[in-house]
């Protein structure tokens, strides 16, 4: 049997294990006294003490095992591949004597000889080309097309990194998903501090743009408004021109003027130059119509953001760079220490977004600012393809020698054809736009999310759905990053048939029979043909690639010049294809990965059209809603509503209803209030606690996953307050959102945090399967006008969690009196905690005491963070002038965490004038006057505090 070692492995560390290595090639399990402990995860014996363990993969009919880790003493609880709280009982395992005993899990590729393996979520080992960019030295250009495994390769490239990283790219789902990766296994690295963030997170790291970022649904609706009388057309023509050309530049302004724009060559425009002017006066409109919408342009921001922008990287990471402009990249290499200290990875035959991208351009602004690169970059390109059926495959190269073939060489880094590494064929089918066919194919994929339905323009989305009853109906631009088993191309060469056509002059068959492309420029400068058609010609080969293995084209025009030449087999007989219906389950997650992406239009058919989820049947109490019931239960005296009134106040522990219903003589305030959280739980949350929760799940599907009870819970904020982590799991599988907030601001992590500070059984056997369930990601928040992110493998990520779960359960009680959160409060609530959850010394008061201080708002500290305000000593709040993100926007911490809810009578006893002058100081020094007003508005919310918390009391 072979052997293969994860790369961050030292074998000569290990003692014993050649004896061990020996064992196990040789088949021998009963020497190496292997047991099996996990899914695919067995241990072997290196000697009394020692463990190794490993997994076992079936590539090319050969069984081979991958050591993974080494386990001095047992420590299995140390262990990154078994849950933390993991007891293995060594005795009670049965041993295996061959591999014959074991499954070995199939995988889709090893290298026949490399020796080690690298690991993300999945095992990798690469073949020779990926290898030898793995072994370059930085700056590095990546270049490969969707499948090539260039992520994989740069997140591995990235754990070689020391000290401050980043990881950047323009999309906010691939950035999450890379993170994702990344830390899969609980992969650490304790000489790296590694930020993930999409393009507009990182602006906002140097200052939060006021406003909302313009999209292109508002360019499209501006320019239609806009469009009679300006002489031109095409908006995305337009859009690629404002963007790539007038704004993207790194100029000395944040724009081109009018007169450097008109003065430009023939080849750094999309637009002839008797066109130019009408440009420039729409472009002009454009600026004014951001000011009046409140919009603001990525790189207008980004312009302004160079003279903010302070080196604090160590080695940068760009992903897609191909979706950035040169202002954008310009940028975030100005974030380095050193020069040089950067990989670029991207595919410009992807370009599908208006930026006027090219590899020529990118090296153009490496000469020109050459104190970016230190001594130039080095260009590596990829050649495989891991993801696509190599028919597939073969389409897509036969696009790639079309646009060769028409337009010359794009550029270097472009010329290029890719191979497929897959063992699937696949299918590539030319099928006749026809009723008869067309509601065939319907019947047969309607119901499946593994077929999507790919249409050029978004306006053309509209007749697809005439035809496809499926949700999943994408523009390109949509369709980008996007990937499904099938695709069906609906029209998209037929639709736009003279602008196809026109891509194919020139071009014979016999142009397309080579297995490589020479390089080869355009004669003619003047010619603007690749300008004019490189969206239709890359938006094909980008709706091609969307499809792992199957590619159906239906077009009107079968004779079509370019369909000849793609030379695609049109159907004869009927069609081959079985019926492919997807469970509701499935249909709920896509729904929320659908909105993870930003897809929302989809998502939301989903929703309507295939899970057919209706408004809920009664009336969700929102903070309104709740005042006025709280209101006839008080005041007017309602006995009905009191009972309602106190559950809720029970959930959202609100204190100053418990506090009147107590005053008022309501039986159930004035008992224990666990035994009546407990009473609660049974008389309404009953089926959330079985084992099989059918109920709950039917309410999903009726419902929807994220559907409100009566007091504004959602499913899962219920399941985690229970402890159910099965539950728990099987919704956020079914799509559920953990980042929603009820009307006291709680998600569902905060209600199991809740119950664990206030339960020692809670925390030691419910919480530690909830956390990894329930934490996002990472936290944003926004301090001093900047985000700071915070990722959740920070401490700091957990104390604000923390704090807020405690908010009013602690602070209420507390605050009246001048006091806060202290080191050794928080050691308390933190002691019951698993060391699964967090560990050993993350819970030691002197550790927690650092946290807090370092993180104070007076402290002069460049890592310093800003998230505490010291009232006295050793006593903290979270920052008032905090904010949270909600959704596109921004929400005051308090906004979100009403202190009136503290149920404090005066507010008067809480901070003293002098902290109140601190703060201010603090502030009003660094803060220009957007930062003030900010804080204003904070310190009218505290001083009013007790005027607002009166009544009920």
């Amino acid at each position: 049997m072979r052997v293969l070692l994860y790369s961050d492995l030292d074998a000569a560390s290990i003692p014993g294990f050649q004896k061990l290595r020996s064992a196990l090639e040789a088949d021998n399990f009963r020497q190496a006294d292997v047991r099996k402990i996990g899914d695919n995860l067995y241990r072997a014996r290196l000697n009394k003490r020692d463990r190794v363990l490993f997994s076992l993969y079936r590539h090319a009919h050969e069984t081979c095992c991958l050591i993974l880790e080494y386990l001095r003493n047992h420590a299995y609880e140390r262990s990154r591949f078994l849950a933390g709280d993991a007891v293995i009982d060594e005795d009670k395992i049965p041993r295996l004597q061959a591999p014959e005993e074991a499954e070995a899990a199939p995988l889709s590729y090893l290298h026949p000889t490399r020796e080690r393996f690298h690991l993300l979520d999945k095992i990798l080992t690469f073949d020779d080309e990926q290898e030898a960019i793995f072994a370059s030295p930085s700056p590095l250009v990546i270049i490969g097309s969707a499948g090539s495994g260039k992520t994989a390769l740069i997140l591995e490239k990235l754990k070689q990194a020391i000290g401050d990283v980043l990881y950047v790219s323009l999309s906010s789902y691939l950035v999450t998903s890379a993170r994702e990766l990344y830390y899969a296994h609980g992969y650490d690295n304790p000489d790296q501090s590694v930020d993930f963030l999409s393009f507009q997170e990182l602006l906002e790291t140097i200052q939060v743009p006021q406003g909302r970022q313009v999209e292109n649904r508002d360019f499209q609706d501006w320019f239609q408004r806009h469009r009679q009388g300006s002489g031109l057309s095409d908006s995305h023509k337009l859009y690629e021109e404002i963007r790539g050309v007038i704004t993207g530049a790194t100029t000395a302004s944040g724009w081109r003027s009018r007169e450097e724009y008109l003065e430009l060559g023939v080849k750094q425009s999309i637009f002839p130059e008797a066109e130019r002017p009408r440009v420039y006066d729409l472009f002009e409109r454009y600026l004014a119509f951001l000011g009046e919408q409140g919009l603001y342009d990525p790189n207008l921001v980004a312009h302004d953001h160079l003279a903010l922008v302070q080196p604090g990287y160590d080695f940068v990471v760009i992903d897609e760079v191909q979706d950035i402009t040169n202002v954008q990249l310009y940028l975030i290499l100005k974030s380095l220490r050193e020069p040089g200290q950067f990989l670029l990875s991207g595919d410009a035959n992807q370009i599908v977004h208006p930026n006027f991208f090219s590899w020529a351009s990118v090296k153009s602004l490496f000469f020109h600012e050459h104190d970016l690169t230190r001594h130039g970059e080095v260009v590596r390109i990829l050649h495989a393809n891991y993801r696509n059926a190599p028919l597939v495959t073969a389409l897509a190269n036969r696009i790639l020698k079309i646009k060769h073939a028409r337009f010359g060489s794009v550029d270097r880094e472009s010329n290029y054809l890719i191979h497929s590494a897959v063992e699937q064929s696949g299918q590539v089918q030319l099928l006749e736009n026809r009723e008869t066919l067309k509601r065939e194919l319907d019947n047969r994929t309607a119901r499946s999310t593994r077929f999507a339905v790919i249409v050029l323009h978004p306006a053309q989305k509209e007749e697809a759905r005439r035809w496809f009853r499926t949700p999943l109906v994408f523009s390109i631009q949509e369709a980008k990053g996007l990937e499904y088993d099938s695709a069906i191309l609906y029209n998209v060469i037929s639709e736009d048939a003279d602008m196809f056509q026109a891509i194919t002059q020139g071009v014979a068959p016999e142009d397309l029979e080579r297995e490589e492309l020479d390089y080869r420029r355009g004669k003619d400068k003047h010619d603007k043909s690749l300008e004019i058609y490189k969206f239709f010609i890359n938006a094909l080969y980008v709706a091609v690639t969307r499809a792992v293995r199957n590619v159906y084209l239906v077009e009107t025009q079968l004779d079509h010049p370019l369909l000849q030449l793609l030379n695609v087999a049109s159907l004869e007989g009927e069609l081959q294809l079985q019926q492919d219906d997807s469970s509701l389950e499935d249909w709920q997650h896509e729904a929320r990965r659908l909105e993870l992406q930003g897809k929302d239009e989809q998502a939301q058919a989903i929703r309507e059209q295939i899970l057919d989820e209706q408004p809920v049947p009664w009336t969700v109490l929102d903070r309104a809603g709740f005042e006025e019931l709280r209101h006839q239960a008080l005041v007017e005296g309602g006995k009905k509503q009191r009972l309602e009134v106190f559950e809720y106040a029970l959930l959202h522990h609100h204190r100053p209803t418990l506090n009147a219903l107590a005053e008022a003589g309501f039986k159930p305030a004035l008992n224990d209030k666990a035994k009546a959280a407990h009473q609660l739980h049974r008389n309404h949350f009953m089926s959330y606690e079985m084992s099989h929760p059918t109920a709950v799940l039917r309410d999903t599907q009726r419902y929807g996953v994220d559907h409100r009870i009566r007091f504004g819970l959602t499913p899962l904020m219920i399941a985690a307050r229970l402890g159910n982590s099965a539950l728990v799991a099987q919704l956020i599988e079914r799509g559920a959102n953990p980042t929603l907030t009820t009307n006291n601001g709680f998600t569902a992590l905060h209600f199991a945090l809740e119950q664990a500070m206030l339960d020692d059984t809670f925390a030691r056997q419910r919480f530690p399967a909830l956390y990894p369930l329930l934490a996002p990601a990472s936290l944003n928040v926004q301090v001093d006008g900047r985000l700071v992110k915070l990722d959740r493998r920070l401490m700091e990520t957990f104390l604000l969690e923390l704090l807020q779960a405690m908010f009013y359960r602690h602070l209420g009680p507390v605050l009246a009196w001048n006091h806060g959160y202290t080191a050794q409060d928080i050691e308390g609530w933190v002691s019951r905690l698993p060391d699964s959850v967090l560990p050993a010394r993350r819970k030691r008061r002197a550790y927690l005491s650092s946290v807090l201080a370092k993180n104070e708002i007076q402290r002069e500290d460049r890592y310093n963070r800003k998230l505490f305000l010291r009232l006295r000593r050793g006593h903290y709040v979270l920052n008032p002038a905090l904010k949270l993100r909600d959704g596109a926007s921004w929400i005051g911490l308090h906004e979100r965490f009403l202190l009136e809810d503290l149920g404090i009578r005066r507010s008067a006893e809480r901070l003293s004038s002098q902290e109140i002058r601190l703060f201010d100081a603090d502030f009003l020094r660094r803060q220009d006057q957007y930062q003030q007003d900010t804080l204003k508005t904070q310190r009218g919310t505290l001083l009013s505090l007790g005027a607002g918390s009166q009544g009920g009391q």
